[in-house]
Parts: C-alpha cells; structure tokens; sequence
C-alpha cells in the first residue's frame, strides 16, 4: 500500500486521532514508535494551523515508510483506540452456545467470512454486498477454550459525519460485536449517531442500527443464539436494593434518635399553620423525610459505588397520571454534582412508590473497579434489552473509561444482577 492510499484510508480514522490518545496507546499499551512526537513536531511545528488529525494521519504514514511502526502496529493502535471509544453498549444473553464453542476457531471465521487478513486498514473500503464490513477481530483464549471473540464491523459505506463549527467530513462508523462465552453474553458496542447526516435510519438511527446488526449477527451461519433482557427494570431495581437498602437501614435508624423531637416539631407546626388533613403525605413525612437526607449526607458511600441517578414509574396510581405520551407517571431523581440520590428528598418522599413498582427503567452509578478508580456509567432499558453507558471523564479524576474497566462493570453487573 503506497503512502497516498494509506493516508486516504487513514483520514477516514479522523475522529479517533486524537494525540493524548494515541500517544497513551503507544507508549502505555504497545512500547511502540518512541519517535512520535519529534516525527509530530516536525509535521505540526508550533504555530502551524494543521488540524491535529492531520498531523498524526501524517506522522503515522512515516512512521509506516520509514519502518518505524510495522502495518501489525498500525492495526494494533486503531483496534485499541475504536475499542476505546466505543463505551455505549447493548447487551443481549447468548443461548446454546455449544454448536459455535465447540468447533475450531478457524472454522469459525472461515464461515462467518472473516477477512484472512486481520488488519483493520487493508479491509477499509473493501466492496460488499453487506451494509457492513468485517475489518478484524480479537479473541481471548482460557485452557484453549474459546472465551470472548470480538469482531470489528464497519459499515460498507464510508458516512458524513459534521460537527460543531467544522465542515462535514467523511468517516467510518465502528461497532464492536462481541461474543462473550464466559458470560454468556452478546455485545453490541456502538457510538452515539448524532452527527451523522444524510443517512437512512438503518445507519442515523440508533434504533435502526442496533436492529440492522442483529439481522447481520442473525445471518451468520453456525447461527448465534441470544435473547433479549427484557427483564432488565428488574435487575435495576435489585442493583438498586443492593447498593443502597444499608444505607437507608443505618439512615433510618439514625432517624429513629430524633423521634420525640421531630413529633413535637411537628406538632408545633400544625398547630400553627393547620394543614388540611387530607394530604397524601403528612407533614410528619415531609419533616422526616427532611431529616434522613441530612442524615444520609453523614454516611459513608458503599465501598461498591453509589446510586446518582435514577428514573422510575409509579405504578400504582397509573390511573390518576396519565401523560401526553399515554405512560403514567415518570419520577426522576438526580443531582448534579453526582451525590448520592439518597440525599434528594424526592428520594425518599418516593421510595414506597419505587417499592411498590420493583422496576427501574434508568440507573446512573459509581463504582470502585479493580483495574483503579472508578467507572461512572448509565444503565438502562432501552430497545427492549440492557443498555449500558460508560461516560467519558477525565483522566485526571480517575473515572476515565477504558476497555478494562468496562470488563470490571461487566463482571460486577454479572456477580450482582445480570
């Protein structure tokens, strides 16, 4: 591949070149092209209005000429750096998995035609009959048993993506498939679709994107077996129980020292101001529950994380709030410097409703990970299955996500509710 072609393909990688990134890739994951950023400087002097895209499209295609990087490095950095940006996930529970674990890997590639060359830039703008393209793959051996096989698809037609304040240009779109045999679990990794322009809704939708990669996983042959999790609320609701109900016992315990005062304020109050007496919550509600945020700000987070978002139905009065969009009643709670929901009155002037219904259709958490710091992530019913989100932090705050934090989320939602 001359350089003119490599610089072509590559340019379609615009949107994941980023220099933090990719030197992080280099150095911390590969040992890699240590000549980086003096071949950078030079390409992008200080001044130079380059795009810094640009710049490191450049300094990679050098790196490829003058044998600094081998085309197995090159592939090796852009499978990590897609890999890394693709933190929005659909997951789906794998069924009868034997008829694909019990056959040779080779086998298994060769028939779900899987490019023989596993490089991502050879099979970029390869003609398909498919709407997508199989560019590479990774899989992870344990004992010589097939543990997680991870296949990189791009979509056949090179997409135009515009931003905020830049022109529209064209990229490729990754999605991740991942086949997750020690959980039993079938991955869709994407990211959000809205900058894409011009596209039909198989492509510009999420919706329509999720849908046309089952029918491309549905027509591989030996055929991938999966359900949706349409039980999802449920376990949100048990993660739910899980990370929080110690806290609310300690809370409401504290609550029970300060019971003689809060009847007698409560008294006071009423007896001054006469509220009806027909309220849904009492004023002794409203004072109580007052008291167990203050009190909830006082304990220590569960060491596993902690619950800063939530969305939820009433269920039980379904008949009394119907909305436009015919749903009943929807209550969220969160805050906005990402505390503990538990210090929200709404909370706990909710929490019988939320009892009541055990379903949870959102779940925003914090989670201390084995690999170090935390993961910030979203859980959700969406599309009929589980959604889970990874949101981007920085580094500096130790929530940054990566490839193996998002295998400790993975592994913490299996061991508790998945």
């Amino acid at each position: 591949m001359n350089a003119e072609n490599l610089q072509e393909k590559l340019s379609f990688f615009y949107q994941y070149l980023k220099k933090n990134i990719v030197l992080d890739k280099l150095n911390d994951n590969m040992n890699k092209f240590p000549e980086f950023n003096q071949v950078y400087s030079e390409i992008k002097p200080t001044g130079s209005n380059m795009e810094s895209s640009e710049a490191i499209i450049k300094t990679l295609v050098h790196g490829i000429k003058e044998k600094l990087i081998s085309y197995s490095d090159l592939d090796e950095l852009l499978f990590l750096i897609i890999e890394d940006s693709l933190f929005n996930s659909f997951l789906f529970k794998l069924k009868d998995t034997a008829n694909i674990t019990d056959i040779e890997v080779s086998s298994l590639l060769k028939s779900w035609k899987v490019p023989l060359v596993n490089e991502i830039i050879s099979n970029v703008q390869k003609k398909s009959s498919s709407d997508y393209i199989i560019c590479g793959y990774r899989e992870t051996f344990v004992k010589s048993k097939l543990e997680t096989l991870r296949i990189l698809l791009i979509d056949s037609k090179i997409l135009d993506f515009k931003h905020k304040n830049e022109d529209s240009k064209k990229s490729i779109y990754p999605t991740i498939v991942e086949f997750d045999f020690r959980r039993q679990l079938l991955h869709i990794r994407v990211r959000d679709v809205d900058n894409i322009i011009n596209a039909p809704d198989t492509s510009g939708t999420m919706s329509g994107r999720i849908e046309n990669t089952l029918n491309f996983i549905s027509s591989l042959k030996p055929t991938v077996n999966y359900t949706k999790i349409h039980n999802f609320k449920t376990y949100l609701y048990g993660l739910e129980e899980f990370l929080l109900h110690e806290k609310r016992d300690s809370a409401f315990k504290k609550l029970e020292e300060y019971k003689s005062e809060i009847e007698t304020f409560t008294e006071q109050t009423c007896k001054k101001f006469n509220p009806p007496t027909n309220l849904q919550i009492t004023p002794i509600d409203y004072i109580n529950t007052g008291v167990l945020c203050i009190v909830a700000t006082t304990i220590n987070s569960n060491e596993l994380g902690d619950v800063i978002g939530i969305r939820f139905r009433d269920i039980e009065h379904k008949d009394k709030h119907i909305g436009r969009d015919g749903k009943y009643a929807e209550i969220t709670i969160k805050d906005s410097g990402d505390k503990c929901i538990s210090t929200s009155n709404l909370y706990w002037l909710n929490l019988s409703v939320l009892q009541n219904a055990k379903e949870v259709e959102f779940l925003k958490i914090v989670v201390q990970v084995p690999s170090g710091g935390v993961v910030v992530a979203n859980l959700e019913f969406s599309l009929d299955t589980a959604n889970i989100k990874l949101l981007q932090k920085n580094k500096q705050d130790g929530a940054k996500p990566s490839q193996e934090k998002y295998d400790d989320i993975l592994d913490f939602l299996k061991k508790t509710i998945l």
